[in-house]
């Protein structure tokens, strides 16, 4: 099974920065918008942007919220922090860093967003439950993702096609009933954008303890005994 590694992810991210806003960002920033439409801001809350890209959603968050944005890729972060200086975005701080090993600590954040995020790391379980400890109690966190179809002629195709993808930036057979297994979160509700689209946007709360799973416990020290975090860099 082809799969995301995030040592090959961030050159390949780096050289899609240069191109991004004007292809896949095209695409996408319609659902973007409508994924940041999803969190019950409130004045002074922090919100963490996963895999902020290129700062596509950043123009959507009112200003009287403190936004986080990180993403791996440096080539990504940079144009994200070009665009923040031109606006003026003084509400907004961009940093560099691993998802997988979020610098945070726990019940940093009032809410998370990850828009086309969760199919781009290696493991999106980890990935999830990671963002259920550093989200407070009750916040909301919101995807916007593709995720194989149900459908299951369509998800054969996406499955068999998925090496093709992988080699240019994103799995496309990751399953949302198989990323959401064993992840402490509470599904809220899901919907597409429009009818026939490709993406979702599934949101999710976190009612529960700001525990990670076993599963994401065992894996982070699996992972620790192999590989030491990156430290957070500001872009």
């Amino acid at each position: 099974m082809a799969t995301m590694r995030e040592r090959s992810t961030k050159p390949m991210y780096d050289i899609w920065s240069w191109f991004y806003n004007w292809t896949f960002g095209a695409l996408v920033r319609s659902r973007q918008r409508r994924a940041v439409q999803q969190l019950p801001f409130k004045p002074g809350d922090r919100i963490l942007d996963l895999g902020v890209g290129t700062g596509l959603t950043l123009k959507h968050y009112p200003t009287d919220v403190t936004v986080i944005g990180m993403d791996l890729s440096h080539g990504m972060i940079s144009k994200a922090k070009v665009m923040c200086q031109q606006r003026g975005y003084d509400h907004i701080k961009l940093v560099r860093g691993d998802g997988m090993y979020p610098p945070f600590a726990e019940n940093s954040f009032d809410h998370i967003i990850m828009c086309h995020t969760v199919t781009v790391v290696s493991d999106p379980a980890r990935l999830l439950n990671w963002a259920a400890k550093i989200v407070k109690p009750g916040g909301r966190i919101v995807l916007a993702n593709h995720f194989r179809s149900t459908n299951p002629i369509m998800g054969f195709f996406e499955k068999f096609t998925n090496p093709f993808w992988v080699k240019i930036g994103w799995r496309s057979d990751v399953a949302l009933e198989d990323v959401l297994k064993g992840v402490d979160l509470h599904f809220e509700y899901h919907f597409k954008h429009r009818f026939m689209d490709l993406w979702q946007i599934v949101c999710l709360t976190n009612q529960k303890s700001v525990t990670p799973t076993q599963q994401a416990t065992d894996g982070q020290s699996e992972n620790n005994n192999q590989h030491q975090p990156n430290q957070p860099m500001l872009a």
